[in-house]
């Protein structure tokens, strides 16, 4: 793996938190916490889907079913996952205690 760092700052400017992403190029983004949890949330739901489509695929070659059919098949299970997605849903919380 090519180094990647990740560090948490709070800036001296407005004395606020962000998450810096850097490799030995630099900084690649600063971000907000909301953005960092966003961008984390995003890779962990990246992760277990790319997972799910690898153990698809892996089962029709272990089939030896066409391969054009899990092509379809990851295509149905991708639009199924964005229908899933666009539900719209209200948070939970607002950080108010009651």
């Amino acid at each position: 793996m090519a180094d990647f760092w990740v560090n948490g700052i709070v800036a001296q400017r407005d004395k606020q938190p962000y998450i810096q992403l850097s490799n030995e190029k630099g900084m690649i983004a600063q971000l907000t916490m909301a953005q960092a949890r966003q961008v984390a949330h995003d890779i962990l739901v990246m992760a277990s889907r790319t997972e799910a489509d690898a153990m698809l695929i892996k089962f029709f070659d272990k089939q030896e079913f066409p391969k054009e059919a899990a092509g379809a098949l990851l295509v149905d299970f991708r639009e199924f996952r964005a229908g899933l997605d666009d539900e719209a849903i209200g948070h939970t919380h607002r950080g108010e205690v009651p």
